[in-house]
């Protein structure tokens, strides 16, 4: 039964040369989720999983309440892990670099 698991000593390091600073990584493709108004079902799964994790970044329409995908998204695919139909929800490549809106603006 040893033979199956690692010791704690086996893994401890190992995954050091995978961790570098936020500056080394590659920002260059960044996505952005996209709702296909003919899939959509309206459960709102998309929506309550964006607000609850703080992202806000899905609205509802007027009339028909298919989800709008706003500026806000960071790509961060929490939808699409929630969304029961398949394909409905897609990352696309962002058009515009993510610029995070954190903090209180300051004054001028």
């Amino acid at each position: 039964p040893n033979d199956l698991w690692p010791s704690p000593q086996d893994v401890i390091g190992r995954a050091l040369a995978h961790i570098g600073s936020y500056a080394e990584l590659d920002n260059s493709q960044q996505v952005v989720a996209v709702v296909d108004p003919e899939l959509c079902i309206n459960c709102g799964k998309c929506y309550l999983t964006c607000n609850d994790s703080g992202y806000q970044a899905i609205e509802f329409g007027g009339h028909d309440h298919v989800p709008l995908v706003t500026d806000r998204c960071t790509g961060c695919t929490l939808c699409l892990s929630v969304c029961p139909i398949h394909d409905c929800i897609t990352m696309v490549t962002r058009p515009t670099p993510y610029i995070p809106q954190r903090g209180v603006p300051v004054a001028v």
